[in-house]
């Protein structure tokens, strides 16, 4: 990446497990493209007062040249396995890994364009 991963926390106090767990998990969608230029990651917290039972909402946005930016909003609905927030971050870079490998696909020519 040409600028440094950016990650933000709303509703909560920055955590440096959250951290690392982000900044590893950028770091490996590297290998999937070196095209990409910027990541910015949006961790949260819902507001409500409960210990247990609220969902975590992950965002993610990655800048990559001649293409448009790819945007991964995750909110997972009912997974309740996504109430811990280290599976909803990983969950939501998998599928940044599957849309930057689409573009990688498209970029090299091996899309066959709809007519």
């Amino acid at each position: 990446m040409q600028t440094p991963l950016e990650i933000a926390f709303q509703n909560s106090e920055p955590s440096e497990a959250v951290r690392s767990e982000v900044a590893r998990l950028a770091k490996r969608l590297e290998k999937f493209s070196d095209r990409i230029t910027s990541c910015k990651v949006t961790v949260v917290v819902p507001q409500t007062r409960h210990r247990h039972g609220d969902l975590f909402k992950i965002d993610i946005r990655i800048a990559m040249p001649d293409h448009k930016d790819i945007i991964v909003n995750k909110t997972h609905g009912d997974a309740r396995e996504h109430e811990h927030v280290l599976v909803a971050i990983k969950d939501a870079f998998s599928a940044a890994q599957r849309q930057i490998e689409d573009c990688a696909r498209e970029m090299r020519g091996q899309v066959k364009p709809h007519v």
